[in-house]
């Protein structure tokens, strides 16, 4: 019987999940693509009796990576060459299916408009290839198969639109590449329907014939009622028929910025009290527990206003909440973490002896499935929200309260390669890196998801991170961005914990401790001071000037003895962390982060 190994492919994955406007957008997009890929999964088994090698095939994994490797036998009744066609053409139409269904569902079945089908049928990019092997060869034929994988989708191939002239009319809100297909009426484009006719809004602003968008009306509720904020298209939002299935495919409501970034401050508030003021509006969402939010302009936008009295009530309970309960936080974290070299662990490349590959994939395999629960679980712990966790790669909303926690847990619990039991060339170990976030809860999604990218890389960087490590930034709202980067440096196999992390987390409770701790004056100061200087020359200068300053802004009164313990202690330890920093600038900014940090948060 002959084996034939299986590569299968679904995308675009970065484009289709970082399009997004809205959480609801990220996740949905996200897990569409996993339920596609677990959909070709399943067809591989069931028609094929495939053997899937990666990932992990248990039914309780919420998400799984946008590809699979499979081992199928074959004893001459099955046609190779057509198998990859198939199963591609069952996900082609598995994801019509979903496109009309949603679409049904969401627009109580209005007919689709005449290029909607077209967009969907053109959307995805499917690749695949078998190759035959034997089992003394495996290792030699995934290095082939992955290589003519990359070949294949080196060349790109793509359909004409329109003879080449393509999509002439206005573009979606989300992706900006389709012409829209639902478009939501604002009040102005009522009265120029009034002035123009009704053409003249298909004409004059979406450039379009009405037989190819579906305009709905200002202020109407589709069929997902209950989530009508989140879901529903805004006022003068249009959609291309990919984003709106993207945004209406999963029924789950997934939680705002601003929902993420004050979980750990509505803890503190009783359920009716809470249940008492989110019914001073309709279609509640998070953003009205900012004051700056509660305008009737902004409230008839996003149809959250309810009346004149409500609104009333609404911000007396609002200040009584912050009277009792303190201000919540604006920021919240997201985090994005993938393994380090797995290319190569893929490969074999640090497999010693040339053991058997095949045996390896397959404990990996599975290493990185119950990684991804145990994340799963992580991240629900620690009141934060996952987006994904397909094995290597997690990327997650988090809670700042709650940051640190998630991101050791991250890290530590990454699989442990080298300890599968197989003989591993030069010592090498397993890792993982990540890149955080930490945004305003109106910073475009768009924006935070392609600094999080950013600073993954930053995180692997030779130069700067050079794998094994995390990188943080910090985009205020006044637009100023802080950033650095560091290396985990787990403490030792008994206590794994990040040294630079709990570094970190120490600073911030020293700057937030007003009997025993420190001001935020001597970060200040010593930022001043020595970034003005360009490169430190004498690393003795800033050791003294920084005991100095810390001896100034100490909290302690009265008991000298106590407060020069406590500075001699900050002392070395603030030192050890430049000395471990790479640039000057990356220390200071490890100290303005720590400082912003400190000031948005209570970590005691």
């Amino acid at each position: 019987m002959t084996k034939y190994s299986f590569l299968f492919t679904i995308g675009p994955v970065q484009s289709f999940i970082a399009q997004a406007r809205k959480t609801q957008d990220l996740y949905a997009g996200s897990k569409l693509l996993s339920d596609l890929i677990d959909f070709a999964i399943n067809k591989a088994e069931e028609d094929y009796k495939a053997v899937i090698i990666f990932p992990p095939t248990k039914k309780n994994r919420i998400s799984k990576p946008n590809r699979f490797l499979a081992i199928i036998k074959n004893n001459g009744d099955l046609d190779m060459s057509i198998v990859g066609k198939e199963i591609e053409d069952m996900v082609r139409k598995e994801f019509k299916r979903i496109a009309d269904e949603t679409f049904t569902r969401a627009l109580n079945n209005t007919d689709k408009p005449q290029n909607f089908d077209n967009q969907i049928d053109s959307f995805l990019d499917i690749q695949w290839v078998v190759l035959e092997f034997y089992d003394n060869n495996y290792t030699k034929k995934y290095e082939e198969i992955e290589r003519l994988l990359g070949a294949i989708k080196n060349v790109r191939t793509f359909d004409q639109i329109n003879n080449g002239k393509g999509e002439v009319g206005r573009k979606c809100a989300i992706c900006g590449e389709r012409n829209i297909e639902i478009y939501r009426k604002n009040e102005r484009d009522k009265g120029n329907e009034r002035k123009y006719g009704k053409n003249g809004l298909y004409m004059r602003k979406l450039y379009m014939d009405s037989k190819e968008v579906i305009a709905l009306e200002p202020g109407d509720t589709i069929a997902e009622k209950d989530n009508k904020t989140i879901f529903e298209p805004q006022d003068g939002e249009g959609l291309c028929a990919v984003c709106f299935t993207k945004r209406f495919y999963e029924k789950e409501k997934f939680p705002s910025t601003a929902a993420i970034a004050t979980m750990d401050w509505l803890e503190n508030i009783p359920v009716n009290e809470k249940q008492q003021y989110s019914g001073l509006f309709t279609n509640f969402d998070e953003q009205l527990y900012f004051e700056e939010n509660q305008r009737e302009e902004y409230l008839r936008k996003y149809s959250h206003f309810k009346d004149t009295d409500s609104l009333k009530e609404a911000k007396k309970k609002l200040k009584v909440f912050y009277q009792s309960y303190g201000k919540p936080s604006k920021y919240y974290a997201l985090v994005m973490l993938d393994g380090d070299d797995m290319g190569k662990w893929l490969s074999g490349e640090f497999l010693d002896n040339g053991q058997n590959l095949e045996k390896f994939h397959e404990q990996l395999s599975e290493e990185l499935g119950k990684y991804a629960q145990t994340m799963r679980d992580t991240v629900k712990q620690q009141r934060s929200k996952l987006v994904y966790a397909g094995g290597d790669d997690v990327m997650a909303f988090v809670n700042l309260k709650y940051m640190f926690k998630v991101l050791e847990e991250l890290r530590v619990q990454f699989p442990k390669f080298e300890k599968l039991g197989f003989d591993i060339k030069d010592n090498h170990k397993s890792s993982a890196s990540a890149g955080i976030v930490i945004a305003h809860y109106k910073t475009p999604l768009s924006e935070v998801l392609k600094w999080a990218r950013r600073m993954e890389k930053e995180a692997k960087e030779k130069e700067k991170g050079g794998r094994d490590a995390f990188a943080i930034a910090v985009l205020k709202h006044s637009g100023e961005i802080n950033k650095t980067v560091w290396k985990w440096e787990l403490e030792d196999e008994k206590n794994l914990r990040s040294k630079n992390i709990k570094s970190l987390e120490e600073l911030i409770k020293e700057l937030q401790d007003d009997n025993s701790g420190f001001s935020y004056s001597f970060i200040k100061n010593l930022g001043m001071e020595f970034q003005k200087l360009g490169e430190i020359e004498k690393d003795e200068m800033l050791r003294v000037e920084l005991r100095r300053l810390l001896i100034r802004s100490s909290q302690i009164k009265g008991d000298n003895a106590l407060r020069k313990e406590k500075v001699e202690k900050c002392q070395k330890k603030l030192f050890d962390c430049y000395l471990d920093s790479k640039t000057e600038t990356n220390f200071f900014s490890f100290l303005s982060i720590a400082d912003f940090l400190a000031r948005r948060t209570k970590w005691l």
